[in-house]
């Protein structure tokens, strides 16, 4: 489907659906594309705005919608997020939304009001969370300690509501694929983002770090791969959640005013440890300083809320354990690793980096050089990755068994 085929029209043929009215009509509608290059890899992002009648003597609404075409490359792969919106979304949000108001926002997610599937395409149209007061966090800055904890609140929640979903209905959550690292890394695409990412990231610190660098190409190709699957390994985890995925700043929006966040973007949810979450925030998205002195507090604070959400959602089982968790966060660092070397330099490119940069940057071997060229020149993602791999190698996690 092209771009121009998203008119009026079809929205009054989507809606008719979604609101259950064979009469609805359209009225001053208006549609602008809002994806910027660099921060959005796998979808094209609309904004929509509308009035309509649900019947001709109705009387007129007005609504606010995004509208989400994921790319064909992306589409043709699978993603859970059509399950995730359609069954798991609404399973979860009727969970919290019973809970009482002790635990605060109730809002896991923007409402899905469409799901179009066929081959090669996937299309969502979701409320405006903008239009709701949500904001996007400054991704060059990154997050200070008031937003990092209104963010893993969030993750907090999402992941204890999702303990209760699978307490209560195992069958929704089990319909989900696994982590796409489960089977190793295969794809061109991964191959080129994290096993390339982690080789250049080798080369760019050999004269400052040369024993580390060493130790970081040694790994790959196998034993890199060996241990990102063990990590993503729900059977490895003594704490498994229904994980998002890809929780950085850009997929988290935050009301100002409620100083409350609501998580974006299901493609890549999966069962799982909540350390990887987690490590994918800490290491993408904090601001250095609290990267390197506030991790311990950010995830004190977590745990907090993760009992909460339990307690109040109606969880019958054993409740975890702060040791459980920080056991989880020690298996799980590889994956802190991951993170930090392979998605970080892209999580913070700056405007001059981003221009032209998209999936097809991943499948041009030299673009993508230049391109992590580009990436490596930003201070925070060097004085990053070189304050993380000491710690990183003194906790082992660049040996090769």
């Amino acid at each position: 489907m092209e771009r121009e085929n998203y008119s009026a029209e079809y929205f009054e043929r989507a809606l008719a659906r979604a609101y259950g009215c064979e009469m609805l009509r359209v009225e001053n509608f208006h549609i602008k594309a809002v994806s910027q290059k660099g921060e959005n890899f796998c979808s094209v992002i609309y904004r929509v705005a509308l009035d309509f009648r649900r019947s001709p003597d109705g009387a007129l609404e007005s609504g606010k919608y995004i509208l989400k075409d994921l790319l064909p490359a992306v589409a043709a792969l699978g993603t859970n997020e059509k399950d995730m919106f359609e069954l798991v979304l609404p399973a979860m949000s009727a969970i919290i939304e019973g809970a009482p108001k002790e635990i605060g926002e109730h809002k896991l997610s923007a409402d899905c009001l469409l799901v179009e599937i066929s081959a090669g395409k996937e299309l969502y149209i979701l409320e405006d969370l903008g239009a709701l007061g949500y904001k996007s966090f400054d991704r060059l800055q990154g997050l200070n300690l008031e937003e990092a904890k209104s963010c893993v609140r969030k993750l907090a929640q999402f992941h204890g509501v999702s303990k209760v979903l699978f307490q209560n209905k195992p069958e929704l959550v089990q319909r989900l694929a696994p982590s796409n690292y489960a089977n190793g890394i295969n794809d061109r695409f991964t191959k080129a983002l994290v096993l390339d990412g982690v080789k250049y990231a080798a080369e760019a610190f050999a004269d400052e770090l040369p024993e580390i660098s060493r130790k970081m190409k040694a790994q790959v190709p196998n034993a890199f791969t060996q241990r990102i699957r063990d990590v993503v390994d729900p059977k490895q985890s003594s704490l498994n959640a229904l994980i998002h995925g890809d929780p950085w700043l850009n997929n988290i929006m935050f009301d100002p005013v409620t100083k409350k966040a609501t998580l974006v973007d299901f493609q890549n949810c999966y069962w799982g440890s909540p350390a990887i979450d987690l490590y994918f925030l800490f290491y993408t998205s904090l601001k250095p300083e609290l990267l390197l002195n506030s991790q311990d507090e950010l995830l004190n604070h977590y745990f907090d809320n993760l009992l909460e959400t339990l307690r109040h959602c109606g969880y019958n089982d054993t409740l975890p354990t702060f040791g459980q968790l920080k056991d989880e966060m020690q298996r799980c660092l590889f994956y802190g690793y991951y993170t930090v070397v392979c998605e970080l330099p892209i999580c913070c490119a700056s405007p001059e980096a981003s221009v032209d940069f998209g999936i097809h940057t991943f499948v041009n071997s030299d673009a993508l050089l230049q391109k992590r060229h580009q990436l490596f020149a930003s201070e925070r993602v060097r004085q990053t990755i070189k304050a993380t791999l000491p710690m990183l190698d003194q906790e082992g996690i660049l040996e090769t068994p």
